[in-house]
């Protein structure tokens, strides 16, 4: 299933968007779990131009984010589950 957000958001609604539809699933299909989520975006800078993101080593765009979580299980801070963000620069 994809899920597209029609035109220009800022981050906040973004945010927003995004999390109406999962407590929709959960809240309307009693969904409950998501095996994966892939995220397709395209960056637009405060100017509104396409942006990209780029690696200072190896002067290449950031094509993909992987984010993990740590170890098995999600690592709790303030009772909110925390997620790194990993990227592999190494390519």
């Amino acid at each position: 299933m994809e899920i597209i957000f029609q035109g220009r958001l800022n981050s906040e609604e973004t945010v927003e968007s995004l999390e109406s539809v999962i407590r929709l699933f959960k809240d309307r299909y009693h969904i409950s779990q998501f095996r994966e989520v892939h995220l397709s975006v395209t960056l637009v800078s405060e100017q509104g131009e396409d942006v990209e993101l780029i690696d200072s080593e190896t002067q290449h765009a950031f094509r993909v984010f992987e984010v993990y979580r740590d170890g098995c299980e999600l690592t709790r801070r303030h009772g909110k589950p925390v997620l790194k963000l990993v990227i592999d620069n190494t390519r």
